[in-house]
């Protein structure tokens, strides 16, 4: 009887996903990415391999037309934390001095070689950063992405089945399991959180009224993403999340509900979980 459930609820799935899919047309807000610009397609030009060899601008911006400016605009336009997510900041890694912003918003910029040759950073107008290599050394001289960060996005982590670390912080509010499962992470002071978006963003996302507040530790990645369980007044298993982007969400980590998948939280009620037609939204859909 079990197996017959469990095949029913798959193939329903399925048919939800399936449905999902067909509406995406009509539903432009489920589009995360808009596609990488012409220069990055295809055989790189002389400009950009000459920007991600040497960091000299000049070359790209006579082909694409724009301005050169200090590659600051690069962390001023998507956070410092997602730019650090590009790097790698334990071997100095860092921006070559100047950046080209082109007449369309996007924005190049070499990654200085201490460690790779021929790497750079690209962020496009939707503002997702994207850690790229021209291909010169490997000879094909066609740029290809190594690591991107959509500042709209959830991380990984938050995908998928919980690992045992995040539900350890979600449910008791110890962050050292995720820690050892985050590779470059720092266990910090909880009130990272609102130095981070700001009391008013977190207290919107808490019942304050109700007495809720954080656990004393919160967990920052290397990417710069923050995560501190909500302390269990009302609820069990929630933790606020703040993406790369800065941007706060509040979470449950599926451990009540018996699913083990994280989702976003859009009501609090004293279960621990949510109205059944949320959960079913995202359970379908994974979010």
């Amino acid at each position: 009887m079990l197996e017959r459930e469990q095949l029913f609820m798959q193939q329903l799935r399925l048919a939800a996903l399936a449905l999902l899919l067909a509406a995406g047309a009509a539903l432009p807000g489920l589009v995360m990415s808009a596609a990488l610009p012409e220069p990055v397609q295809g055989k790189a030009s002389g400009g950009l391999v000459q920007l991600a060899t040497t960091g000299n601008p000049e070359g790209l911006k006579a082909e694409l037309g724009g301005n050169v400016l200090e590659s600051s605009v690069v962390a001023n336009t998507v956070g410092q934390n997602t730019l650090n997510g590009l790097l790698d900041i334990n071997q100095g890694e860092h921006l070559a001095p100047d950046a080209l912003v082109t007449p369309s918003g996007d924005i190049y910029a070499m990654v200085a070689p201490t460690i790779t040759k021929d790497n750079f950073v690209l962020v496009t107008g939707d503002q997702v950063a994207r850690r790229m290599d021209v291909g010169s050394t490997e000879g094909t001289g066609q740029p290809f992405v190594i690591s991107e960060i959509d500042p709209r996005d959830l991380p990984a982590a938050v995908k998928g089945k919980a690992s045992a670390g995040l539900v350890q912080l979600a449910t008791t509010g110890n962050p050292a399991g995720f820690h050892q499962e985050m590779r470059g992470s720092s266990i910090v002071d909880s009130s990272a959180v609102a130095k981070q978006v700001g009391q008013g963003a977190l207290d919107a996302l808490l019942k304050v009224d109700e007495g809720e507040g954080l656990a004393p530790k919160a967990l920052v990645t290397r990417e710069g993403e923050i995560y501190a369980m909500i302390a269990p007044r009302i609820t069990k298993d929630n933790f606020v999340l703040v993406n790369a982007g800065g941007e706060i969400f509040r979470m449950d980590v599926g451990s009540t509900e018996g699913t083990g998948l994280p989702y976003r939280v859009t009501k609090v009620v004293s279960d621990g979980g949510a109205p059944w037609y949320v959960e079913f939204w995202y359970w379908l859909t994974g979010a």
